[in-house]
């Protein structure tokens, strides 16, 4: 198609003819495998040639009597037949994608009426789900005109017709903030008395999430939520669980979306330490765990990830129904999905520590079976430990971490770093009374575990130390190694004020820390100024000497 257009002005008067008379013969009928009406056929034939008679000519090239004569026939009878602007005619396959021009162009814009008599009767229409051209405005309507688009589908269902496809989408508009306490309030007594359970398992996802929704600000009906909730809960549901991330399935979960409701009603009434479960919430909790429905599995999940508030206000509840799910030893798919919930945002209560103790330490042996949540697992199994929680004792801990993985062993060390970080002026203390007692009675003694992960780590807890600085550094030395990109670490000492109060130390840790990595660090320079006008005699020191040739040799 392109030499047609291109180079058809370049072709001789024969040549020239030659094709032509060859287009004009059209496509060889064998060249299609299916069998074709006549109709179709000629079609077909018609187009092919009209569409490389017109190539030619777009070329500026002249055609001769018969092909033009042919074309203009072709044309008159086949007005619509356009050249695509974009070339596409060119090609046996075309796609097209959203924000592409031609296919925006191909769009259908069905605009939805703005009255409610009128809307009734649009309303009535199907959803053409299968054109991806079509689009409508019924979702500008549904946020527009809220009550023309409400009561014109409150008019269909008094006609036990629910047009779910058209709730589906009103009801993710009506969940946007600013229009879904005004939904609940108008359309609640609705839904609730009047929605047939097969519509509401049809809009389950939809419903669940405006739910969870309104719960956040609900200042009505709140017994038709809970109501609501109940009712859903009981209806057919996919499983919806994945080994891989059970959390995020958990809350894209039409259950999921419940329990998060139910959990955000409770929340408004500011339940306190011993206050029992409501009575109207726990039972269905409680169905979560006695249910033989899978589904429910997302609910318990996200029960967990508020596990210490419920522990809290109803140790006994938890304990019969929540705990023991946390057991390995029970159903490790369980005690993976409960972990994982409650790692996705985890805190320290350290009568929950005691409580689920046995689960927690064997959870240290299952590390590889947390996923993504893993890394949250190390670090606060790490913070436990610094905390001395009663009820734990020093070998516990230390057989906790040594039965970690390298992985985990990464993240525990990062965990110490950004403890000490964050003490602030607390630091020294806290190395003395915290950091260090971990290291010397818990931290695994075998040097064989160490990696460079760990030794950024250590490097940066040494320089967190503060004036402790030394005694961090003495501590963690035999653990430290080269580290890969070691901007961050010398950058950090260099501004710590540590060089010029332990010169010695400080050129300890940069000799270890940097070796012949192939970028220098624009710093190192800066580090040794502050070393020898701190104390001039390590200017001769080997160590010295080695990275003021390195830093030369690498610029």
């Amino acid at each position: 198609m392109r030499l047609l257009v291109l180079q058809g002005h370049n072709l001789s008067s024969t040549a020239r003819e030659k094709i032509e008379q060859a287009i004009l013969l059209g496509p060889p009928r064998n060249m299609y495998k299916s069998e074709l009406e006549d109709d179709d056929w000629t079609y077909i034939v018609d187009h092919s040639i009209w569409l490389r008679l017109s190539k030619i000519l777009a070329g500026s090239t002249q055609l001769g009597d018969a092909a033009m004569r042919k074309l203009q026939e072709l044309s008159l009878a086949n007005s619509e037949w356009k050249l695509a602007e974009n070339e596409r005619d060119e090609f046996l396959h075309w796609m097209s994608g959203t924000g592409d021009p031609d296919f925006e162009s191909q769009k259908e814009i069905d605009l939805a009426p703005r009255k409610r008599s009128e809307i009734k009767e649009w309303l009535r229409t199907p959803i053409k789900s299968d054109d991806i051209h079509y689009e409508d405005t019924w979702r500008i309507t549904c946020r527009e005109r809220f009550f023309h688009a409400a009561f014109a589908l409150c008019d269909l269902a008094s006609e036990r017709n629910w047009a779910v496809g058209r709730w589906k989408e009103a009801l993710q508009v009506w969940s946007e903030e600013g229009q879904s306490i005004r939904s609940w309030r108008y359309l609640a007594p609705l839904v609730h008395k009047s929605m047939p359970d097969e519509v509401l398992q049809k809009l389950a996802h939809s419903l669940s999430w405006w739910l969870e929704v309104i719960s956040k600000s609900i200042d009505c009906h709140e017994v038709v939520l809970l109501d609501l909730c109940q009712r859903l809960l009981n209806q057919p549901h996919e499983d919806g669980m994945s080994d891989d991330d059970p959390v995020m399935r958990a809350i894209n979960h039409p259950i999921g979306h419940l329990t998060q409701a139910i959990l955000n009603m409770w929340f408004k009434q500011e339940p306190k330490d011993n206050d029992r479960l409501p009575a109207d919430i726990e039972p269905i909790f409680t169905q979560f765990f006695t249910g033989q429905n899978p589904a429910y599995l997302n609910g318990r999940v996200v029960l967990a990830s508020r596990l210490i508030t419920i522990f809290r206000v109803d140790r006994q509840w938890t304990e019969t129904h929540l705990l023991p799910l946390f057991d390995w030893s029970l159903d490790p798919r369980e005690a993976k999905a409960m972990w994982e919930g409650f790692l996705w945002s985890p805190r320290l209560y350290p009568p929950l520590q005691i409580s689920y103790k046995k689960q927690f330490l064997e959870t240290a042996r299952n590390y590889d079976q947390l996923g993504k949540h893993a890394r949250q697992f190390a670090a606060f199994i790490t913070y436990a430990a610094l905390d001395i929680i009663d009820g734990y004792s020093v070998t516990e801990f230390q057989e906790a971490l040594s039965s970690l993985p390298q992985a985990g062993l990464d993240e525990s060390a990062q965990a110490l770093a950004q403890a000490l970080e964050s003490a602030g002026d607390q630091r020294e203390e806290y190395w003395i009374n915290r950091i260090q007692p971990f290291w010397q009675n818990i931290w695994p003694k075998s040097q064989d575990l160490t990696s460079k992960n760990i030794a950024k780590s250590l490097a940066r807890l040494s320089i967190a130390a503060g004036d402790e600085f030394p005694s961090a550094l003495s501590t963690v030395k035999d653990w430290l190694q080269a580290i890969e990109h070691p901007h961050f670490e010398i950058h950090t000492l260099l501004k710590s004020g540590l060089l010029k109060r332990f010169p010695n130390e400080s050129l300890s840790l940069l000799d270890i820390i940097i070796s012949d990595q192939p970028w220098p660090n624009q710093y190192i320079r800066d580090c040794l100024d502050c070393i020898s006008e701190a104390l001039p005699a390590l200017s001769n020191d080997s160590r010295f000497l080695r990275l003021e040739e390195y830093y030369r040799s690498k610029r």
